[in-house]
């Protein structure tokens, strides 16, 4: 194997992390009696599998490339998921028409696969470009309804583009400096930006906690609307 345990550790960690955000985001939904959140929590189903076929290709030694391919297409996949379902949060009764970008995104995706080389980079940035519109459309949802996301998530997705910048960086070192075939094959370089992405899962995870704390309890719900009707009052 290419990584070394501490290496596969931080990889196992971020897996981990976004599963329990996802599990938390569910029972987030469940306890403020709200379909949005659960509906996030499914969507974020695309990334977890593609952390599993990350997991995967490493443990093949980076030789069965077809799991590489097939993480990319999970990871656009999940970035239009997210997409979709932060958009739908906005569109109200209109919400179905937000749910068309996944098929639409998918079908662009199938017909430019011919062109696409080893690399997949016509896909990954397709992934990178309705990730960033997924950050937009977050902010608004959060202004309209700041009950459905904490700022501390908000944060976390947002420092996923820190993730991005140094991985595309450390690849650049690994393979162009050092001359390596991978990043994968500078450990170092690959554990140091890899735990960028369990921060950012992390801050995702930590966020939806301190939610389910402030808004998931019925003594808390009912304070909440106490203090916002009375305030409306005066």
């Amino acid at each position: 194997m290419l990584l070394s345990w501490p290496t596969w550790l931080i990889h196992l960690f971020t897996v981990t992390e976004w599963l329990v955000a996802m599990r938390l985001f569910w029972r987030y939904g469940t306890l403020i009696q709200r379909r949005e959140p659960r509906v996030f929590a499914v969507c974020m189903t695309p990334h977890l599998l593609g952390g599993i076929l990350i997991l995967l290709f490493h443990l093949s030694g980076d030789t069965q490339r077809w799991l590489l391919e097939l993480a990319r297409v999970m990871t656009f996949g999940g970035s239009l998921s997210l997409l979709a379902a932060t958009l739908a949060m906005t569109l109200g009764r209109r919400q179905r028409w937000a749910w068309v970008i996944v098929p639409a995104g998918l079908l662009w995706a199938l017909a430019q696969w011919p062109l696409l080389g080893d690399s997949s980079a016509v896909l990954l940035r397709g992934a990178n470009v309705a990730y960033l519109l997924f950050l937009l459309t977050l902010l608004l949802v959060y202004r309209r309804d700041r009950t459905l996301f904490s700022p501390v998530t908000i944060g976390g997705f947002w420092f996923l583009l820190a993730f991005v910048a140094v991985t595309i960086l450390s690849t650049r070192i690994a393979t162009v400096t050092q001359g390596l075939p991978s990043l994968s094959h500078a450990d170092l370089l690959h554990g140091a930006s890899e735990s960028l992405l369990s921060v950012s899962n992390l801050l995702v995870a930590l966020g939806v906690f301190l939610h389910i704390q402030r808004f998931g309890r019925p003594t808390a719900r009912r304070l909440d609307g106490a203090t916002q009707t009375d305030g409306d009052a005066r």
